[in-house]
């Protein structure tokens, strides 16, 4: 069966104004998202991951232009978001929600997490506000909380608790994608486990498409169909989660899984430790962007940047493997 694409993101950039010269022309950026693109498809899981500073909450934010993209395009089902306006923007985003990773942040905490459930169907008027009440107690239940907590405010309640209600609140709508961003890292791995497994059963029963952000590794395996390795705002590597794992190219996504916990001694590998910080994308640095880290640098690493080509069921940016496609 023919794989459908409803989310097609063609050379996304996100730039941050850093300086600004005598006439308040901008004359240097912060490139938070340089230059990304990636398909999504109905009903797949695609994880983005990378260290923090990498980009990857702003591209989650891009999408649903709560921030302002300075370039690219954002296609939902045929329909570039990216000149959207007014009411037609607001009507898609209905279609495409967003999970925060702190729950406590993002819900208002002089409101009933009830009437945080009911706010946005009220805002966009499509159900009846008799039919408001009894969807949001659906909801309560549907993702593991009693009735009884729709008079409760945020405060009352554990963060895997608020995160719940934060995936009501996302579901309220009836969307078809969801951008979960960090959803589980400030949790418990306990309650991380909770959560991850309500995602999947919500993807079942709902139907959903998800972007799942994270920063671990061991969380997007368990939820991807596909993953995205981000490395200050660019794609280093995209594969299937099956090739990414059994046969990471990036010298980056061997650094990363690496670092994945193995209870097993016996089947623990090599611990890639990686150098210094990730540079600041205010000043990257020139070549590869990972170059001043890489363990497997060359010279033209620190002096040309390398193109995302494809090559054995990945894509990649790397030299290595751009000598090999040539």
């Amino acid at each position: 069966m023919k794989k459908q694409k409803i989310l097609e993101v063609k050379n996304l950039k996100t730039y941050f104004p850093l300086k600004r010269n005598y006439f308040g022309q901008v004359t240097n950026y912060t490139k938070a998202v340089d230059d990304v693109s990636f398909d999504l498809y109905k009903g797949e899981v695609l994880g983005i991951v990378g260290e923090t500073g990498s980009g990857k909450s702003t591209i989650g934010r891009s999408l649903l232009r709560l921030v302002e993209p300075t370039g690219g395009s954002i296609f939902y089902r045929g329909e570039n978001i990216t000149e959207m306006k007014g009411e037609k923007l607001r009507k898609i985003r209905k279609n495409i929600q967003m999970i925060f990773q702190d729950p406590f942040a993002s819900l208002n905490p002089r409101i009933s997490i009830g009437e945080c459930i009911v706010e946005p169907m009220k805002e966009h008027a499509i159900y009846r506000k008799s039919d408001c009440f009894q969807r949001a107690l659906m909801l309560l239940e549907k993702v593991g909380l009693d009735k009884d907590y729709y008079i409760r405010y945020p405060h009352e309640f554990s963060g895997g608790q608020r995160q719940r209600v934060g995936i009501a609140r996302a579901l309220a709508l009836d969307p078809e994608i969801i951008i979960a961003d960090e959803a589980v890292s400030s949790l418990d791995v306990s309650v991380q486990a909770q959560i991850i497994n309500l995602f999947s059963d919500l993807q079942q029963e709902l139907g959903l498409t998800y972007i799942f952000i994270a920063h671990d590794l061991s969380v997007v395996k368990f939820v991807s169909n596909s993953i995205i390795v981000i490395y200050l705002g660019e794609i280093m590597e995209i594969a299937n989660k099956e090739d990414l794992f059994n046969q990471p190219l990036h010298p980056y996504t061997q650094a990363l899984i690496s670092a994945i916990p193995v209870p097993d001694p016996n089947k623990r590998g090599r611990r890639i430790i990686l150098k210094g910080e990730i540079p600041s994308p205010a000043h990257p640095p020139t070549g590869c962007k990972f170059s001043t880290r890489c363990f497997k640098a060359m010279d033209v690493c620190h002096e040309i940047h390398p193109d995302l080509v494809n090559f054995d069921n990945h894509q990649v940016r790397c030299h290595l493997y751009q000598k090999k496609e040539e």
